[in-house]
């Protein structure tokens, strides 16, 4: 999440960044986390992963496909796939 956090600040700039970093009140709690995760997936600002993904950057989506898919519903998977392609 750190790696996340400073990809979104280098690529996106503070205002993502400040909404993204609100995973650090649920940084000790993993559920809390993973909650976290799900709802920032389905956000308005569903193009600042895309954007990540295309600067090669980690992202949330990123983090759900391919560093910790078991940890996530298949719903989440596909939501995550379909940002990270820009649909």
């Amino acid at each position: 999440m750190e790696k996340c956090q400073a990809d979104t600040r280098e690529t996106l700039g503070p205002g993502a960044t400040g909404r993204l970093a609100n995973w650090q009140k649920h940084e000790s709690d993993l559920d809390g986390l993973l909650q976290f995760i799900k709802a920032r997936l389905r956000t308005e600002a569903r193009e600042n992963g895309h954007k990540l993904e295309l600067a090669n950057k980690l992202s949330l989506e990123r983090i759900v496909v391919y560093h910790c898919p078991e940890l996530f519903e298949d719903q989440d998977i596909t939501w995550a796939k379909a940002t990270l392609q820009g649909l």
